[in-house]
């Protein structure tokens, strides 16, 4: 693909194209301004809610958003979700069910856009997840209670779960779930969605929606729930640091997050740096 085939960059942010400091470098961004200014999509492909995109995205008016795994696709313009692909809440409460089974394992809850902390206190979840300051942290004492209480679909559930082994006792599990997809961004977690559910099924309608060819797509990522996305794009790319099991997905692998990777990626693609 050359420069002018190019109608879409879809990008994963935490461990991809997110820096130490929880935003996006500046070099990184004036390549994504470039990219629209030519009249480029660029869309941001995240496990994260849409309330915990970082400023330094913000402030680059983004056309769209792909949210929570693929749960939410979002039209920034009009500000309104155009798709979701939530999971039951009866469903998601037998998820929370199956996870206290398993000491030590705690449950984020996304719904609408928010994400619920299942422990006791913020200044311990800041800790546990490696929080930045911007980012909004809601508190529940017990995800099962907050799911019945609530009764409204969800966007995703992240299962935190230091132990392998417990990891995958869980995984094996759900396993047998067929209404439930499982993926995971770091080998201390679990994300569970609605089956079918993923940021490459959410890629696939938007480009459809917006009549783009999968062959005009960029995406970058670094985690297994990054596979689907890799595997949709007409060019997928996995960044120096991603798991192995993302990096087998990919067509190439370019350099690291922390070596801004991304940016230089996409200065070869529009020859000029930034």
């Amino acid at each position: 693909m050359d420069n002018r085939e190019k109608k879409l960059i879809a990008f994963d942010m935490d461990g991809t194209v997110l820096a130490a400091r929880g935003e996006v470098t500046s070099r990184l961004r004036a390549a994504l301004e470039y990219a629209m200014e030519k009249g480029v999509y660029v869309v941001p492909c995240t496990g994260r809610s849409r309330r915990q995109l970082p400023m330094s995205l913000e402030a680059l008016s983004l056309p769209y958003t792909i949210t929570a795994n693929g749960a939410r696709v979002r039209d920034e313009k009009k500000g309104v979700t155009i798709h979701s692909d939530l999971l039951d809440w009866q469903t998601a409460r037998g998820l929370c069910k199956l996870v206290k089974r398993f000491p030590g394992a705690s449950v984020c809850v996304y719904i609408e856009e928010t994400v619920y902390f299942e422990g006791a206190g913020e200044a311990q979840i800041r800790q546990s997840y490696h929080i930045p300051s911007y980012m909004e942290v809601k508190l529940t004492g017990d995800a099962e209670i907050l799911v019945e209480t609530r009764r409204q679909g969800v966007e995703k559930l992240f299962v935190r779960v230091e132990d392998a082994s417990a990891r995958e006792a869980m995984r094996c599990e759900v396993a047998k779930w067929p209404q439930v997809s499982c993926s995971s961004s770091s080998p201390r977690n679990l994300e569970f969605g609605k089956a079918g559910c993923s940021k490459g099924a959410a890629l696939c309608w938007l480009c459809q929606t917006l009549n783009v060819e999968r062959e005009a797509v960029l995406a970058f990522g670094d985690g297994e729930n990054d596979r689907e996305m890799l595997r949709f794009a007409g060019r997928g790319l996995a960044v120096g640091n991603a798991l192995p099991v993302c990096k087998k997905a990919a067509d190439q692998v370019i350099g690291a997050c922390e070596e801004d990777g991304v940016a230089r990626y996409l200065e070869e693609v529009f020859g000029r740096m930034f």
